[in-house]
């Protein structure tokens, strides 16, 4: 069998739909030094239930058929043999890395100045929205195999433009399915890959690759979480290309942020495994990102303060009253009466009891002063329903709450 593989790379079939690559990964390294696993995805972004493993050696290739052919991978039995597409995509991938974490007013030029400490850069993108706005995240090619495995060794973890990159091997292959960078258009320097295609669509319902949403919406974070914290506390589920606070105009956190994943699956688990977790002494809550969002520059923050009724404002961060938060009808309710003293935060606590706040506003005059009035977002219209059904004529912080639909929205 040993001297029938030539190749270092395998297909591994009949895996289970729940395994991920780096499972597969660790299944796999008892024959050998993996260099890298992908587990194949349809355009949905789900298991077709096989793989593709490379091997640093043709040797390890042929021990693992010869070890591993039939061997058991969550409960059931796996078979390999030798990969037969052509080897020259891997050869040509092999030379290029992914770069995660960017800053988003990182050009092309920046980053291939930043990454040519390593070895020679044939070329640097920075890959972009529909939009041409930076996803943060970028493909950096080297001259030979050697560089770009020194980069990933010595690269991974500096800083460029203030925020900590991270460099791994580039796993998208073309037409393979596997996760890997996220589509769309690219700001670059030299010959575009051949794997890549046209700009691509990023618009419409957060961020998504070929294969479905990668983004999620953490809401509920305390005032002093930090990208770094949000990025350290969400990468336990999967690979994070981005993580950003929300931020107002005077550069505040909002108390929620968006973590953009590699792949759906990597985005789905985190909604089914962190919701409700604690980060920072508060339970955070995880859901789909479905809106498509303009980030700041630098740190991440976006959006803005100001906008309301009748002058002032809102306290609480939005730049109107339907910037963020679920797109159902039925969602936003308006509460009145309350007390002078009541703020966001404490309209946010209060009103958590009957379901998932997206987001609570306080209205103010344009001197600060508090309007007495408020409009508390739910994640869904069933949530706000029980709202008007509970908290309607309540009493809190000494005033009798009015808690109806938000006739406005």
């Amino acid at each position: 069998m040993a001297a029938d593989i030539a190749t270092k790379r395998l297909y591994v079939g009949n895996l289970s739909w729940s395994v991920t690559w780096r499972e597969l990964k660790d299944h796999m390294k008892s024959a050998g030094d993996v260099t890298r696993a992908d587990i194949l995805q349809t355009p949905d972004g789900r298991s077709k239930g096989c793989g593709i493993v490379e091997f640093a050696t043709a040797e390890e290739a042929s021990n693992a058929v010869e070890t591993l052919n039939d061997s058991d991978l969550l409960g059931r039995p796996i078979f390999l043999r030798e990969d037969r597409e052509a080897e020259k995509a891997a050869e040509s991938s092999s030379k290029r890395v992914y770069v995660g974490n960017l800053a988003y007013g990182v050009a092309w030029q920046d980053l291939k100045d930043h990454m040519r400490e390593a070895g020679d850069v044939n070329y640097a993108e920075v890959m972009m929205m529909h939009d041409g706005r930076s996803k943060g995240c970028g493909i950096v090619e080297f001259a030979t195999q050697e560089m770009a495995k020194n980069a990933i060794e010595t690269m991974n973890d500096t800083v460029l433009n203030g925020r900590q990159i991270f460099v791994r091997e580039d796993r998208e292959q073309k037409g393979s399915g596997v996760g890997g960078p996220l589509g769309g258009s690219y700001g670059h320097h030299g010959p575009p890959p051949p794997r890549f295609g046209g700009p691509g669509g990023g618009g419409g319902g957060g961020r998504h690759n070929n294969y479905g949403n990668v983004s999620v919406y953490v809401g509920n974070l305390s005032y002093d979480t930090t990208w770094q914290d949000l990025k350290d506390h969400m990468r336990r589920v999967g690979n994070i290309d981005k993580a950003d606070i929300l931020q107002g105009n005077d550069g505040r956190s909002k108390g929620c942020g968006i973590v953009i994943y590699q792949n759906p699956k990597e985005a789905q688990r985190a909604i089914r495994e962190l919701q409700n977790s604690e980060l920072n002494g508060r339970p955070i809550m995880v859901r789909e990102d479905r809106e498509a969002h303009n980030f700041g520059g630098g740190g991440g923050g976006r959006g803005g303060g100001g906008g309301g009724r009748g002058g002032g404002g809102f306290g609480g961060g939005y730049n109107d009253r339907n910037n963020y938060g679920s797109s159902e009808q039925g969602c936003q309710l308006y509460v009145g009466n309350l007390s002078w003293n009541t703020g966001w935060r404490d309209l946010k606590d209060y009103f958590g009891q009957c379901g998932n706040v997206d987001r609570a506003e306080v209205a103010e005059f344009p001197d600060g002063k508090k309007k007495g009035f408020g409009l508390i977002r739910y994640h869904t219209a069933g949530d706000a329903a029980n709202a008007i059904d509970q908290l309607n004529g309540v009493e809190f912080q000494g005033r009798n709450l009015e808690v109806r639909l938000d006739n406005k929205a």
